[in-house]
Protein backbone atom coordinates (compact mmCIF):
# COMPACT_ATOMS: atom_id res chain seq x y z
CA UNK A 1 0.00 0.00 0.00
CA UNK A 2 1.19 3.56 -0.56
CA UNK A 3 3.01 4.94 2.39
CA UNK A 4 5.21 7.99 2.27
CA UNK A 5 8.02 8.22 4.79
CA UNK A 6 8.85 9.98 8.03
CA UNK A 7 11.55 12.08 6.37
CA UNK A 8 12.21 14.65 9.07
CA UNK A 9 12.86 12.00 11.75
CA UNK A 10 15.42 10.37 9.45
CA UNK A 11 17.09 13.71 8.79
CA UNK A 12 17.36 14.48 12.51
CA UNK A 13 19.19 11.16 12.84
CA UNK A 14 21.71 12.51 10.32
CA UNK A 15 23.01 14.92 12.99
CA UNK A 16 24.87 11.96 14.48
CA UNK A 17 27.29 12.15 11.55
CA UNK A 18 29.19 15.11 13.04
CA UNK A 19 30.55 13.28 16.11
CA UNK A 20 31.30 10.34 13.81
CA UNK A 21 33.43 12.63 11.63
CA UNK A 22 35.26 13.93 14.71
CA UNK A 23 35.85 10.40 15.96
CA UNK A 24 37.14 9.35 12.54
CA UNK A 25 39.58 12.27 12.41
CA UNK A 26 40.85 11.35 15.89
CA UNK A 27 41.24 7.64 15.14
CA UNK A 28 42.72 8.09 11.65
CA UNK A 29 45.25 10.93 12.04
CA UNK A 30 47.20 9.87 8.95
CA UNK A 31 44.36 11.19 6.75
CA UNK A 32 44.71 14.90 5.95
CA UNK A 33 42.39 17.27 7.85
CA UNK A 34 41.34 18.81 4.52
CA UNK A 35 39.72 15.49 3.57
CA UNK A 36 37.62 15.41 6.72
CA UNK A 37 36.73 19.08 6.30
CA UNK A 38 35.60 18.54 2.72
CA UNK A 39 33.40 15.61 3.76
CA UNK A 40 31.93 17.64 6.61
CA UNK A 41 31.27 20.69 4.40
CA UNK A 42 29.53 18.66 1.69
CA UNK A 43 27.44 16.77 4.22
CA UNK A 44 26.38 19.90 6.11
CA UNK A 45 25.63 21.82 2.92
CA UNK A 46 23.49 19.01 1.51
CA UNK A 47 21.32 18.63 4.62
CA UNK A 48 21.13 22.38 5.28
CA UNK A 49 19.88 22.90 1.72
CA UNK A 50 17.40 20.00 2.04
CA UNK A 51 15.85 21.38 5.23
CA UNK A 52 16.03 25.07 4.32
CA UNK A 53 14.31 24.47 0.96
CA UNK A 54 11.40 22.82 2.75
CA UNK A 55 11.29 25.51 5.40
CA UNK A 56 10.98 28.20 2.71
CA UNK A 57 8.33 26.19 0.83
CA UNK A 58 6.21 25.89 3.99
CA UNK A 59 6.80 29.45 5.20
CA UNK A 60 6.33 31.17 1.82
CA UNK A 61 3.24 29.31 0.56
CA UNK A 62 -0.01 30.93 1.77
CA UNK A 63 -2.60 28.65 3.35
CA UNK A 64 -5.59 28.19 1.04
CA UNK A 65 -9.21 27.53 2.01
CA UNK A 66 -10.19 23.93 1.31
CA UNK A 67 -13.59 24.95 -0.08
CA UNK A 68 -12.15 27.38 -2.63
CA UNK A 69 -8.58 26.20 -3.24
CA UNK A 70 -7.12 26.92 -6.68
CA UNK A 71 -5.57 24.13 -8.70
CA UNK A 72 -1.79 23.87 -8.58
CA UNK A 73 0.86 23.91 -5.85
CA UNK A 74 -0.67 25.03 -2.58
CA UNK A 75 -0.82 24.63 1.20
CA UNK A 76 -3.86 23.43 3.16
CA UNK A 77 -4.62 23.08 6.85
CA UNK A 78 -7.56 21.39 8.52
CA UNK A 79 -8.57 18.14 10.20
CA UNK A 80 -7.62 14.62 9.13
CA UNK A 81 -10.55 12.34 8.42
CA UNK A 82 -10.62 8.73 7.24
CA UNK A 83 -11.89 8.21 3.72
CA UNK A 84 -15.04 6.06 3.91
CA UNK A 85 -13.73 3.80 1.12
CA UNK A 86 -10.14 3.55 2.36
CA UNK A 87 -10.02 2.50 6.04
CA UNK A 88 -6.70 1.48 7.59
CA UNK A 89 -5.68 -0.43 10.71
CA UNK A 90 -2.11 -0.44 12.00
CA UNK A 91 -0.43 -3.78 11.41
CA UNK A 92 1.68 -3.14 14.52
CA UNK A 93 -0.91 -2.27 17.17
CA UNK A 94 -4.25 -2.89 15.46
CA UNK A 95 -5.46 0.67 16.05
CA UNK A 96 -7.48 2.51 13.38
CA UNK A 97 -5.38 5.23 11.76
CA UNK A 98 -4.73 7.08 8.52
CA UNK A 99 -0.96 6.49 8.40
CA UNK A 100 1.53 4.59 10.56
CA UNK A 101 5.26 4.03 10.64
CA UNK A 102 7.29 1.67 12.76
CA UNK A 103 10.82 0.64 13.67
CA UNK A 104 11.77 -2.62 15.38
CA UNK A 105 15.19 -3.18 16.95
CA UNK A 106 16.24 -6.53 18.44
CA UNK A 107 17.27 -6.16 22.09
CA UNK A 108 16.80 -9.72 23.27
CA UNK A 109 19.54 -12.06 24.52
CA UNK A 110 21.53 -14.37 22.32
CA UNK A 111 21.87 -14.27 18.56
CA UNK A 112 19.72 -11.94 16.52
CA UNK A 113 16.76 -13.42 14.60
CA UNK A 114 17.13 -14.60 11.03
CA UNK A 115 15.07 -11.59 9.93
CA UNK A 116 17.87 -9.25 11.06
CA UNK A 117 18.44 -7.04 14.06
CA UNK A 118 16.21 -4.18 12.85
CA UNK A 119 13.52 -3.35 10.36
CA UNK A 120 11.21 -0.44 9.67
CA UNK A 121 8.46 0.67 7.32
CA UNK A 122 5.45 2.88 6.74
CA UNK A 123 1.92 2.23 5.50
CA UNK A 124 -0.88 4.61 4.65
CA UNK A 125 -4.47 4.45 3.60
CA UNK A 126 -4.65 4.86 -0.18
CA UNK A 127 -6.25 8.23 0.51
CA UNK A 128 -7.74 10.21 3.37
CA UNK A 129 -9.52 13.52 3.73
CA UNK A 130 -8.44 16.96 4.84
CA UNK A 131 -11.49 18.85 6.07
CA UNK A 132 -10.98 22.61 6.32
CA UNK A 133 -12.54 24.94 8.86
CA UNK A 134 -14.81 26.14 6.05
CA UNK A 135 -16.17 22.60 5.58
CA UNK A 136 -14.36 22.01 2.29
CA UNK A 137 -12.86 18.57 1.67
CA UNK A 138 -9.69 17.66 -0.22
CA UNK A 139 -8.59 14.06 -0.81
CA UNK A 140 -4.96 13.51 0.25
CA UNK A 141 -3.06 10.89 -1.76
CA UNK A 142 0.01 10.36 0.46
CA UNK A 143 2.17 8.20 -1.79
CA UNK A 144 5.73 9.67 -1.86
CA UNK A 145 4.87 12.26 0.82
CA UNK A 146 7.26 13.34 3.57
CA UNK A 147 5.07 12.54 6.58
CA UNK A 148 5.30 13.89 10.13
CA UNK A 149 3.06 12.01 12.55
CA UNK A 150 1.49 13.35 15.74
CA UNK A 151 1.47 10.25 17.93
CA UNK A 152 4.34 8.04 19.10
CA UNK A 153 4.51 4.95 21.32
CA UNK A 154 7.39 2.63 22.27
CA UNK A 155 7.37 -0.75 23.97
CA UNK A 156 9.30 -4.03 24.21
CA UNK A 157 7.75 -7.25 22.95
CA UNK A 158 9.39 -10.68 22.60
CA UNK A 159 12.87 -9.17 22.67
CA UNK A 160 12.06 -6.42 20.18
CA UNK A 161 11.95 -2.72 20.96
CA UNK A 162 9.13 -1.33 18.84
CA UNK A 163 8.59 2.36 18.05
CA UNK A 164 5.32 3.23 16.34
CA UNK A 165 4.14 6.58 15.01
CA UNK A 166 0.75 7.33 13.50
CA UNK A 167 -1.75 9.90 12.28
CA UNK A 168 -5.23 9.37 13.72
CA UNK A 169 -8.68 10.39 12.57
CA UNK A 170 -9.36 13.87 13.95
CA UNK A 171 -5.72 15.02 14.12
CA UNK A 172 -4.82 18.47 12.80
CA UNK A 173 -3.47 18.05 9.28
CA UNK A 174 -1.12 20.19 7.21
CA UNK A 175 -0.55 19.37 3.54
CA UNK A 176 1.68 20.95 0.90
CA UNK A 177 1.47 19.59 -2.63
CA UNK A 178 -0.21 19.70 -6.04
CA UNK A 179 -4.00 20.06 -6.14
CA UNK A 180 -5.94 18.70 -9.12
CA UNK A 181 -9.64 18.21 -9.86
CA UNK A 182 -11.18 14.87 -10.79
CA UNK A 183 -14.69 14.54 -12.19
CA UNK A 184 -17.02 17.16 -13.57
CA UNK A 185 -17.64 18.12 -17.18
CA UNK A 186 -14.54 17.70 -19.40
CA UNK A 187 -13.44 20.71 -21.41
CA UNK A 188 -13.78 21.03 -25.18
CA UNK A 189 -10.03 20.54 -25.52
CA UNK A 190 -10.21 17.31 -23.49
CA UNK A 191 -13.11 16.10 -25.65
CA UNK A 192 -11.15 16.80 -28.84
CA UNK A 193 -8.06 15.05 -27.46
CA UNK A 194 -10.09 11.99 -26.45
CA UNK A 195 -11.81 11.90 -29.86
CA UNK A 196 -8.45 12.02 -31.64
CA UNK A 197 -7.01 9.26 -29.43
CA UNK A 198 -10.08 7.05 -29.96
CA UNK A 199 -9.90 7.57 -33.73
CA UNK A 200 -6.20 6.62 -33.79
CA UNK A 201 -7.00 3.49 -31.78
CA UNK A 202 -9.73 2.58 -34.29
CA UNK A 203 -7.30 2.90 -37.21
CA UNK A 204 -5.00 0.35 -35.54
CA UNK A 205 -7.81 -2.17 -35.01
CA UNK A 206 -8.74 -4.02 -38.26
CA UNK A 207 -11.53 -5.95 -36.55
CA UNK A 208 -13.18 -2.75 -35.34
CA UNK A 209 -12.79 -1.10 -38.76
CA UNK A 210 -14.45 -4.10 -40.43
CA UNK A 211 -17.73 -3.23 -38.66
CA UNK A 212 -18.00 -0.15 -40.88
CA UNK A 213 -17.05 -1.90 -44.15
CA UNK A 214 -20.60 -2.03 -45.51
CA UNK A 215 -19.70 -3.37 -49.00
CA UNK A 216 -17.15 -5.89 -47.69
CA UNK A 217 -14.29 -4.78 -49.95
CA UNK A 218 -11.91 -4.45 -46.96
CA UNK A 219 -11.50 -0.73 -47.59
CA UNK A 220 -13.49 2.16 -46.14
CA UNK A 221 -14.78 4.72 -48.62
CA UNK A 222 -15.61 8.28 -47.56
CA UNK A 223 -19.17 7.41 -46.55
CA UNK A 224 -18.05 4.43 -44.45
CA UNK A 225 -15.25 6.46 -42.86
CA UNK A 226 -17.71 9.23 -41.94
CA UNK A 227 -19.91 6.60 -40.29
CA UNK A 228 -16.90 5.35 -38.30
CA UNK A 229 -16.04 8.90 -37.19
CA UNK A 230 -19.64 9.53 -36.14
CA UNK A 231 -19.67 6.30 -34.09
CA UNK A 232 -16.42 7.26 -32.35
CA UNK A 233 -17.77 10.75 -31.63
CA UNK A 234 -20.96 9.32 -30.11
CA UNK A 235 -18.95 6.97 -27.91
CA UNK A 236 -16.64 9.76 -26.68
CA UNK A 237 -19.61 12.05 -26.01
CA UNK A 238 -21.32 9.29 -24.03
CA UNK A 239 -18.21 8.77 -21.89
CA UNK A 240 -17.95 12.51 -21.26
CA UNK A 241 -21.60 12.72 -20.21
CA UNK A 242 -20.90 9.99 -17.66
CA UNK A 243 -17.84 11.89 -16.42
CA UNK A 244 -19.86 15.11 -16.17
CA UNK A 245 -22.29 13.34 -13.84
CA UNK A 246 -19.49 12.58 -11.36
CA UNK A 247 -19.19 15.31 -8.70
CA UNK A 248 -15.91 17.21 -8.84
CA UNK A 249 -13.43 16.20 -6.13
CA UNK A 250 -10.14 17.89 -5.29
CA UNK A 251 -7.05 15.74 -4.78
CA UNK A 252 -3.66 16.73 -3.33
CA UNK A 253 -0.71 14.57 -4.39
CA UNK A 254 3.02 14.70 -5.16
CA UNK A 255 3.97 17.55 -7.53
CA UNK A 256 5.22 16.39 -10.91
CA UNK A 257 8.06 18.94 -10.85
CA UNK A 258 9.70 17.54 -7.70
CA UNK A 259 8.78 20.34 -5.30
CA UNK A 260 8.35 19.30 -1.63
CA UNK A 261 5.31 17.16 -0.86
CA UNK A 262 4.65 17.31 2.88
CA UNK A 263 1.85 15.83 5.00
CA UNK A 264 2.10 16.60 8.72
CA UNK A 265 -0.20 16.31 11.72
CA UNK A 266 0.94 19.78 12.78
CA UNK A 267 0.05 23.42 12.30
CA UNK A 268 1.75 25.29 9.43
CA UNK A 269 3.84 27.19 11.98
CA UNK A 270 5.06 24.01 13.69
CA UNK A 271 5.78 22.37 10.33
CA UNK A 272 7.95 25.32 9.27
CA UNK A 273 9.66 25.49 12.66
CA UNK A 274 10.82 21.86 12.47
CA UNK A 275 12.51 22.31 9.09
CA UNK A 276 14.06 25.66 10.12
CA UNK A 277 15.47 24.12 13.31
CA UNK A 278 17.00 21.23 11.40
CA UNK A 279 18.54 23.57 8.81
CA UNK A 280 20.30 25.68 11.42
CA UNK A 281 21.36 22.68 13.48
CA UNK A 282 23.19 21.35 10.43
CA UNK A 283 24.69 24.78 9.75
CA UNK A 284 25.84 25.22 13.36
CA UNK A 285 27.15 21.70 13.89
CA UNK A 286 28.78 21.72 10.47
CA UNK A 287 30.69 24.93 11.21
CA UNK A 288 31.66 23.73 14.69
CA UNK A 289 32.92 20.44 13.29
CA UNK A 290 34.87 22.22 10.55
CA UNK A 291 36.59 24.34 13.19
CA UNK A 292 37.31 21.38 15.48
CA UNK A 293 38.69 18.98 12.86
CA UNK A 294 42.14 20.62 12.40
CA UNK A 295 42.55 20.99 16.17
CA UNK A 296 41.62 17.36 16.74
CA UNK A 297 43.90 16.14 13.97
CA UNK A 298 46.80 18.16 15.43
CA UNK A 299 46.16 16.87 18.94
CA UNK A 300 46.23 13.26 17.75
CA UNK A 301 49.71 13.56 16.22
Amino acid sequence: MPGGHDALAHRYASLAAYPVLLYGAWRLPFLPPALWQAACALFALFYWQWAYRRYRAVADTPTARAASVALGYCELYGTARAHPRAPLTSAISGRPCLWFGYRRVWQGPGRRPLTGHADQGTTSAESFLLVGEDGGEVVIEPERAEVRARHRRSWVEDGWRIDETWIADGDPLYALGEVSAIGGAPTRAERDADFKAALEALKRDPAALARFDADGNRELDLTEWDAARDAVARDVDRQHRELAAIPVSLHLAAPADGRPFIVAALSPQDAARGYRRLAWLHASLGLATLAALPLLAGASL
